[in-house]
């Protein structure tokens, strides 16, 4: 792997696995992703750390699970002086750059990465980071989604305003290729991070109609299963009700808004899928895609309605499996792997990958073994433990995946038990069925050690951390015109 002389990691957020051609979804339009899969490999088994935005982040930069950097959740972080990945590639001797929203706190905290290029959260309206700066220098303003056409009646699926070249996943795309048009040499740790298909879904004009006739699957299970289903369900649906950002009573959901919805979100990849072409180009001209590695994923999943619920934090497949891609030198080509991997198995991955020592506080495996052949022993004398495994972790609650069971323990003494072979929907939850009993017993067993082991693995503090003025600022502004009856009128 001496050939690999940069690290070129590209995300999306909340992109559900299943949303790819490779993963199943034959029409999806995604020509980059497309050759990556040809002339590299496909994991078919990626878990989320965490599947929610900060956790997950968090994990991937100090190579932790949740409980140990004490970010288990949203609004919290970890600790300003934290051995990031960027600083130990700093300290390595590569160049580094996160361009894209990073959702790191501040929003404007670089964490290590010597070049930061801010694009955060589509709903971060009041935020005036790069993004917004570039729009203004263009004559636009960046407003609250809710503004849209279609916003309210489609359910946060409302078709962009701007231009496709001023959507922000075109300014990401366009900022990258910059970089590395401006790049001096070798090496370099580079993460481009895209908003979409992360939710408001909204394509450009342009790519609004890509799906209208598609045969997208449909939600499975419904709101009905939620009363069978661990409290903290049912409370995913109340917080976006209330929230002043989103402005959205999700236990609407339809047919026709779950719809509108995936057609959306999925011409928000292809509109991403464009940019990595451009990014590749950018790289083939330098004559650097030959020594590059170039890994693609994404922080989580997306319920666009399975089980009644929008977005993500549960532990359903939806919500939790992640595709990860990978390409470049002495890596495998067009091959699979069937191993159980983790988001925060990157980390371990990278600095292995780029000759930098692997600190002790990392958990997490080093994948490189399967980069380079992904094929996994059958013969259960010859398998590795590690990779027929995957945990995640939320506030409150805990995930251990086997290639065929999923248990879910909750700090309330509730839990998820999924039999993912013969019921690979999860409609039914059979954490009580006493004949299951024993398979939950090992499972629980599984997450009890894998808890207790993280009491050996040094904290850097992390934690809660409060909401900022300029967030303050805006809910207050948004409940005036509310109370006022000003804000967004004919939306």
């Amino acid at each position: 792997m001496s050939k690999i002389k940069n690290i070129l990691f590209v995300t999306t957020d909340q992109q559900r696995q299943d949303s790819l051609p490779c993963y199943g979804l034959d029409f999806m339009q995604t020509p980059a992703l497309d050759r990556m899969v040809r002339e590299g490999v496909v994991f078919d088994q990626c878990s989320s750390v965490s599947p929610i935005c900060q956790p997950a982040r968090a994990s991937f930069i100090l190579g932790q699970y949740p409980q140990v950097t004490n970010v288990a959740h949203n609004f919290r972080w970890i600790r300003s002086d934290s051995p990031t990945i960027a600083r130990a590639f700093n300290r390595g001797g590569w160049n580094t750059a996160a361009i894209g929203k990073m959702h790191f706190h501040p929003w404007d905290n670089p964490e290590g990465f010597r070049l930061r290029i801010s694009a955060e959260d589509k709903r971060h309206f009041f935020r005036r980071d790069d993004y917004t700066l570039f729009l203004e220098k263009h004559g636009y303003t960046r407003d609250h989604p809710a503004t849209f056409p279609g916003y309210e009646k489609q359910l946060g699926a409302a078709v962009s305003p701007l231009p496709e070249e001023l959507h922000i996943d075109s300014f990401i795309g366009s900022q990258a290729v910059d970089w590395i048009n401006r790049q001096p040499g070798e090496p370099f740790f580079c993460w481009v991070s895209f908003n979409s298909p992360h939710d408001p879904y909204d394509p450009p004009a342009g790519f609004a109609d890509l799906y209208r006739e598609a045969p997208i699957p449909e939600a499975v299970g419904s709101a009905e299963e939620l009363q069978y289903k661990p409290a903290y369900q049912s409370r995913i649906l109340e917080f976006y009700k209330n929230n002043l950002l989103y402005l959205t009573d999700y236990r609407e959901l339809s047919k026709s808004s779950i719809r509108k919805m995936r057609e959306y979100y999925l011409s928000t990849i292809t509109l991403i899928d464009r940019q990595v072409e451009k990014i590749f180009a950018a790289l083939e001209a330098r004559g650097l895609l030959e020594s590059t590695l170039v890994v693609f994923s994404s922080d989580h999943g997306d319920h666009l309605g399975d089980h009644g619920l929008p977005f993500k934090e549960t532990f359903y497949q939806s919500s939790l499996m992640v595709p990860l891609i990978v390409m470049g030198p002495g890596i495998a080509s067009g091959r699979r792997c069937s191993a159980q991997v983790n988001w925060l198995d990157l980390h371990a991955t990278f600095l292995s990958l780029a000759g930098i020592e692997v600190p002790d506080h990392v958990q997490g495996r080093d994948l490189t073994k399967v980069f380079v052949e992904p094929e996994i022993p059958t013969t259960p004398g010859e398998q590795d433990p590690y990779f027929q495994v995957a945990f995640s972790e939320l506030l409150g609650r805990t995930m251990v995946r086997t290639e065929r069971y999923k248990l879910v323990l909750c700090d309330d003494g509730d839990g998820e038990l999924y039999d993912l072979q013969e019921e690979p929907l999860e409609v039914h939850n059979h954490f009580s069925d006493p004949t299951l009993r024993d398979i939950r017993e090992e499972l629980t067993g599984r997450i009890v050690r894998h808890l207790l082991g993280q009491n050996r693995i040094r904290s850097f503090g992390g934690g809660r951390h409060p909401s900022d003025g300029e967030r303050d600022r805006c809910f207050a502004e948004i409940r005036r015109q509310i109370e006022a009856g000003e804000l967004f009128q004919g939306r």
